[in-house]
This record gives C-alpha cells, sequence and structure tokens, in this order.
C-alpha cells in the first residue's frame, strides 16, 4: 500500500492519470459490472417476462440495494480507514473481524425485521398492485441479502488489502454465475419472477462460501470493543449518506407506479438499463477516484490537477453518453423490442444523474479532507427532500421522462451544494461555472440527438455535433497550460510504453 502511493505520489501528472486509468479498470471496472451486470440479462428478462412481470422485478430489485446498505452500516469504509493506522498483524485481524461481525449481526436483525413488517410494507410500497403472491418475492429477496453480505465484505477487503487476484475471481465468479443461474432458473421456473431472485439466490449462496474461504485468515472470534466503538463513530455517518441515495431508485419506481402505473415502470426500467451503460465507466472512475484524492491532495499543483480531472470527465463521458443516446434504438433492439420503446426518452437525464452524482465526491472532497463529515447526513437528507418534491412535481404531469429529469435536477443540485460547501471550508477550490456550462451544454445537445437523429443525414450531422463539443470544449474552457500537460499525458503515457 505504501510503495503504491508513494509511486503515484512522485510521478507526473500522466503517471497519476494513468494509475487512477488502472485502477479505475480493475477494481472500478468489476465492481461497476457487478452493479449493473442486469444489462447482459436484459434481453432474456424481456423474453420470458411480459412487461408487468418485468416490472414487478425493477421494482423489488433496489429493496436488495437499500437492505445491503443498511448491513454494511459504514463498516466498509471504518475497514479502509482503521486498517492502515497500524501496522500489528493483530490489530489489524481485529479491525476486520469487528466490521465483519458487527454485518453478521446487523444481517440477522435487520433480514428478520423486514421479514416481520413484510406484508404491510409490500402494501404501502406497491400500493393497488400489491398481491400476497409477491411474498415470496419478497422473502427470496430477504436470503439474497443474508447470503449476499460475506461477498460484499469480501469484495471490500480484497480491494482495500490489494488481493488482486481473490478480487478477480470473486468479482468475476459473481457475474458469471449470477447470469447462469437466473438464466436456468427462467428456463426451468415457471414462475418466472420467482426464477430470476431465485437464480440470484443461487448465485449468492455460492459465491459466500468462497468469500468465506478467502478472508478467514483475516477473522477471529473476538470483538475488540474499544476499536468498534471508535469504528462505528465513524463509520454510522456514512452509512446514513449511503442509505438515502440508495432509496433514489426505489423512489422513481414508488411515483411511477404510483401515478402511471407497473407496465411505466417496466419501460422505464428498460431505459434505466440502457443508461447503465453510461454508468460502468462512471462507477468505475469513482471507485478509484477516493484513494487518487487523498494521495496527492498535499501536493502544491492538486488543485489544478483535480479541477482539470473533473473537467477532462465532464468532457469524456458526457461525449459517451451522447454516443450512448444516438445508438440507443439499436441497443434497444438487441436487449428488448418496440413495446419498451418509451424508455429510450429516459437515457439521456439518467445518464447524467450518475455523472452528477459521481462528481459530487470530487466537488466535495473538501468536506472528507477537512473531517466535517457531519455536513454529509445534513446535506443529503436535504437533497432527498428535494428530489421527492420534484418526483411530486414532474412524474404526474410528464411521466416517465419527469421522473428521470427530477432524479437528474436533485443530482445536479447535490454536486452544486456539495461543491460549494466545499470551496468554503478548504484550500482546494473547483471551478464551478466552466463545468456547469459544459455540462448544461452537454446535455442539451443530448436530449437534442434524442429528438432529431431519426435519419441517416440528422445522424450523421449529430456525430458531427458530438465531436464539435469535445472540441470546443478543449478549445474553450481548458487552459493553456493545462492543454500542454494533457498533450505531454498523451504523447509520454498513451502514445509510448515506459
Amino acid at each position: 500500500m505504501s510503495d503504491s502511493i508513494n509511486k503515484l505520489r512522485q510521478s507526473s501528472l500522466g503517471g497519476k492519470f494513468k494509475f487512477l486509468l488502472k485502477d479505475s479498470f480493475i477494481y472500478g471496472g468489476l465492481s461497476a459490472l457487478t452493479k449493473f451486470f442486469s444489462i447482459f440479462l436484459t434481453p432474456i428478462l424481456v423474453r420470458f417476462l411480459n412487461p408487468t412481470e418485468y416490472g414487478t422485478v425493477d421494482i423489488f430489485n433496489p429493496i436488495i440495494s437499500i437492505l445491503a446498505t443498511i448491513v454494511v452500516f459504514g463498516m466498509d469504509s471504518a475497514v479502509a480507514r482503521f486498517y492502515y493506522n497500524t501496522e500489528d498483524g493483530n490489530e489489524r485481524k481485529g479491525i476486520i473481524s469487528n466490521a465483519f461481525w458487527v454485518q453478521i449481526v446487523l444481517t440477522i436483525i435487520v433480514c428478520g425485521l423486514t421479514f416481520a413488517i413484510s406484508k404491510p410494507f409490500l402494501h404501502t410500497y406497491f400500493g393497488d398492485s400489491y398481491s400476497d403472491e409477491k411474498l415470496q418475492y419478497l422473502y427470496t429477496i430477504i436470503l439474497i441479502v443474508v447470503f449476499s453480505t460475506p461477498v460484499r465484505f469480501a469484495q471490500n477487503l480484497l480491494r482495500w488489502v490489494f488481493m488482486r487476484n481473490q478480487f478477480l475471481v470473486l468479482s468475476i465468479a459473481s457475474i458469471v454465475l449470477n447470469f447462469a443461474a437466473i438464466l436456468i432458473c427462467v428456463y426451468v421456473f415457471p414462475n418466472k419472477i420467482l426464477a430470476v431472485f431465485f437464480g440470484q439466490l443461487i448465485s449468492a449462496f455460492v459465491c459466500t462460501i468462497y468469500a468465506i474461504f478467502t478472508i478467514k485468515n483475516y477473522i477471529v472470534l473476538r470483538i475488540d470493543r474499544d476499536k468498534l466503538f471508535q469504528m462505528l463513530k465513524y463509520g454510522i455517518p456514512l452509512m446514513i449518506v449511503a442509505f438515502i441515495p440508495s432509496l433514489l431508485p426505489s423512489l422513481d419506481r414508488y411515483f411511477i407506479n404510483k401515478y402511471l402505473g407497473i407496465e411505466d415502470v417496466a419501460i422505464y426500467g428498460i431505459g434505466y438499463r440502457i443508461a447503465s451503460l453510461a454508468a460502468i465507466p462512471i462507477l468505475s472512475i469513482n471507485t478509484a477516484i477516493g484513494p487518487f484524492i487523498y494521495a496527492i491532495y498535499k501536493e502544491a499543483n492538486a488543485e489544478k490537477v483535480f479541477n482539470l480531472l473533473a473537467l477532462a470527465i465532464i468532457i469524456f463521458v458526457s461525449f459517451m453518453i451522447m454516443l450512448i443516446v444516438l445508438v440507443a434504438p439499436i441497443i434497444l433492439s438487441v436487449i428488448a423490442n418496440q413495446s419498451y420503446v418509451a424508455g429510450l426518452f429516459v437515457v439521456a437525464p439518467i445518464s447524467f444523474y450518475f455523472l452528477f452524482d459521481m462528481l459530487k465526491s470530487i466537488g466535495g472532497m473538501g468536506i472528507e479532507l477537512t473531517m466535517k463529515t457531519y455536513l454529509n447526513p445534513i446535506i443529503y437528507l436535504l437533497n432527498l427532500i428535494i428530489t421527492v418534491v420534484l418526483f411530486y412535481l414532474f412524474t404526474p404531469r410528464f411521466g416517465i421522462f419527469g421522473a428521470a429529469n427530477a432524479l437528474m435536477v436533485g443530482a445536479f443540485i447535490n454536486f452544486l451544494v456539495f461543491t460549494i460547501i466545499s470551496n468554503r471550508i478548504y484550500t482546494i477550490k473547483f471551478n464551478l461555472v466552466k463545468k456547469s456550462i459544459v455540462l448544461l451544454l452537454g446535455y442539451t445537445i443530448t436530449v437534442g440527438i434524442y429528438f432529431y437523429a431519426t435519419t441517416a443525414i440528422t445522424t450523421i450531422l449529430s456525430v458531427v455535433i458530438i465531436f464539435a463539443f469535445v472540441l470546443v470544449s478543449y478549445v474553450v474552457f481548458i487552459e493553456k497550460e493545462d492543454k500542454l500537460r494533457l498533450k505531454d499525458i498523451v504523447q509520454t503515457k498513451l502514445l509510448r510504453k515506459q
């Protein structure tokens, strides 16, 4: 760990970007694929499930993330924070074991409570579309959470202790087994909805055996109470921070089901799946950005590096989103059918939602670096209220496009608030004006592509506009000094091996 950090700190700007790119690909890429692998399942699910069944699966899926976030309880971050505070092997095992046993106990409590209130919860969540049959789906989801807990814990631990091979095996196995088990189950089970969740349960059960075997040497049968108190004090606020965003994928579907119906949830879900193609590189970058920031934030040119990094990410990801929206009709024809074509309407706003949600991690870095993390729950709670109000206002009037834009606008406001507060409390400042202009320009062009790229000529024109966006952003918004730095990166780091 220390060798990697020292190497990063001593490298040039190009070396820093290369380091970030490598970690983004290995750790972030697999984490993103694990989270968004459902895009590859969509053609199978659409074939075997009608829109009502697909909508039911889609509205249930966020419950897994919500329960898992509660169970984690911020202990993944606590392990990362406390593990490298000591060189003592026994103390490190105690830190890891504290987090592991907390998550196991919480899994039993949270899943038990969910089981106890399952019927009134589903009545509230589904409203008029509730049926007793949905209880068995929730029960299966509870078991998925139980067996997924050791898998998630192991993936986080293996990433922080740099056990790369074990991380790769566990992550790839999770993706492949999930896909294979669901595929087999939907062929065999008469109840296709139950088949989707039962396939995930099989995968979780198999992977948890490997996960426990992999990390068993890090786990001891004891609790260090003093250290546990410190870890809980550090981790609980972060759990709150993680919990509120995990609610959003259930809230959008809740409001769509409430105002439009379960079939519109399915249509929205297809658009969400296509947009998740943009989320894969976004989550990859976000996974690697934390260690990258902590490694170089004390350097003299850190502000320049972070501002250039943020702007480069905005331009690159916006470019990717535009291409995804341009080819979205083709993607739809591969993964679904024309009954879901209205889902294309939400690809642009949901893609930019993913981008805005990631940018707050960079813009709000000052809050973490000053350790004023007590601000995070306050900001997130305020953002949750704003987003719920936007759902109420937009969804009944503009349908699924309104719900997607409510999600996106809420994330953009959150990004602005995090960045403004960070700029006030920390020495590193972010230029919000430049970034906001590029983001607004990018979103406007992307929506325009959806509406007007309907013929061969307008598609070619759209491609020209996409590349013009990159060129204009580069010429107008990146300073001359930074252009020279980027040129050096391309010449010395990308065009030839070091």
